[in-house]
């Protein structure tokens, strides 16, 4: 975050998510991970800037956003090892450059650029500081889980396209920072509980590791607003956020909520970015919340009834 801060990247807290999730217990796995996130990071930003360069029709953006997540998700399941993981990336990755420019009349392309370099940063900090100390692994991991057919795919698709049409008709009825958080919250939960195999141990984590995250979010941005600190010493207030969201994360008993508490942390803080005011902040977290909350009961539904 510091070095995408000095670089003068709009949203440095893009470049600590990586760490979070491109760490494996395995040397390869971490190399295939980082490979493909930015793989998929580069993949989906373009197909978001390209979209929102060629259309100004509302229709064409909300079937471009649903086609890339619902295919996406789709061969992530497909696929359902390490390997699908660049698929999950480029669904997420269109949602977060297209959503917010969206409603801010924002530059798509700028958007897009800085999720990339944040990445590529990401990528590079977590490789550097753990691929020499991981061990390897002795067998290589197979590309697909053949047990993954097509249809519980398709279907998996379906349902994160049918939310990425929510999200992003959501975002063009009110062009509101908080629809925005909603949205983003839509999209990516139904692309990660939907490229999953077994998405259960995320349906109980999820909303109690994204509601540590957002508490401790909002403590961050409302105490760091409170005493007057400015950019540099906020990056230093949210080491101390980090180091207990790490110790967490290393916490065998409690691990699965850090994973979803550091990512909602950093979501909801906005680490490095301009703020927004009490009041949005406060508002954007129960947004990404409320969000989080209905992919889960959707998920449990559709679980329940064995339609995915």
């Amino acid at each position: 975050m510091a070095l995408a801060h000095a670089l003068g990247l709009r949203n440095p807290f893009w470049a600590a998510m990586p760490v979070w999730v491109v760490s494996q217990p395995w040397r390869q796995d971490i190399l295939i991970r980082g490979g493909l996130r930015l793989l998929g990071t580069m993949l989906g930003a373009g197909v978001g800037f390209a979209a929102l360069a060629a259309f100004d029709d509302p229709v064409a953006l909300a079937i471009c956003l649903a086609l890339t997540a619902g295919v996406s998700v789709t061969v992530a399941y497909w696929i359902g090892t390490i390997y699908s993981y660049g698929a999950l990336m480029t669904s997420m990755t269109c949602a977060v450059v297209m959503l917010p420019a969206l409603a801010a009349h924002d530059d798509g392309l700028a958007l897009a650029v800085d999720r990339t370099w944040c990445t590529v940063i990401g990528v590079m900090a977590v490789t550097l500081a753990t691929v020499a100390f991981t061990p390897p692994r002795e067998e290589p991991h197979r590309f697909r889980f053949e047990e993954h057919g097509l249809a519980v795919a398709l279907r998996r698709g379906g349902v994160a396209a049918f939310c990425a049409v929510a999200g992003i008709a959501l975002v063009l009825a009110t062009e509101s920072f908080v629809a925005v958080a909603a949205a983003l919250s839509i999209c990516i939960f139904s692309s990660i509980i939907g490229s999953m195999a077994d998405p259960r141990p995320v349906l109980k984590n999820l909303l109690p590791g994204a509601t540590l995250g957002v508490l401790a979010g909002l403590v961050y941005r409302l105490g760091g607003d409170a005493l007057g600190f400015g950019p540099e010493a906020m990056l230093l207030f949210a080491a101390l956020f980090i180091l207990a969201g790490a110790m967490i994360r290393a916490t065998p008993r409690i691990a699965p909520l850090g994973l979803d508490g550091n990512m909602c942390f950093l979501l909801s803080a906005e680490v490095g970015a301009r703020g927004h005011g009490p009041v949005l902040h406060v508002t954007s977290a129960i947004a990404l919340l409320a969000g989080a909350g209905v992919m889960v009961l959707i998920y449990r539904a559709l679980l329940a009834r064995q339609l995915v």
